[in-house]
This record gives structure tokens, C-alpha cells and sequence, in this order.
């Protein structure tokens, strides 16, 4: 850690929260970001998926009436 004013955030934290509910409170923390990371790179897959169609052609015929 980089310096000791991390030392107090956490004192605080756990006279807030308690202590009990520290470890809880980073795995919801870590799982939260996982999520945030896997919705990121969905999203950007489906980006380079969309670029691909409309540099293909594909998804871009327009119909007439149907007769």
C-alpha cells in the first residue's frame, strides 16, 4: 500500500461497517467488477461483430413489397 492514509480508510471502514462484514463487502466488490470487465468485452465482441457485417454487405439488402 502506498501510504499509511490507507491504514485510516480502513480503520474507518470497519468502525462503519464492522469488521464482519469487511470480507463480504471486497467479494461483492470484486464480483461487481468481474461483471463490469465481462459486460466491457461483450460489448466491444459485439461491436467487431457489427463492423464485420456492415463491411461484408451482409444486413444491408433492402426488400421490395412482397407480391
Amino acid at each position: 500500500m502506498p501510504g499509511p492514509e490507507w491504514i485510516w480508510v480502513v480503520i474507518v471502514v470497519a468502525v462503519i461497517f464492522g469488521a464482519s462484514r469487511l470480507p463480504s463487502m471486497g467479494r461483492n466488490f470484486g464480483l461487481g467488477i468481474k461483471e463490469f470487465k465481462k459486460g466491457i468485452s461483450e460489448a466491444s465482441k459485439d461491436d467487431d461483430k457489427s463492423e464485420a457485417r456492415k463491411a461484408s454487405g451482409a444486413g444491408t439488402e433492402e426488400r421490395g413489397p412482397s407480391a
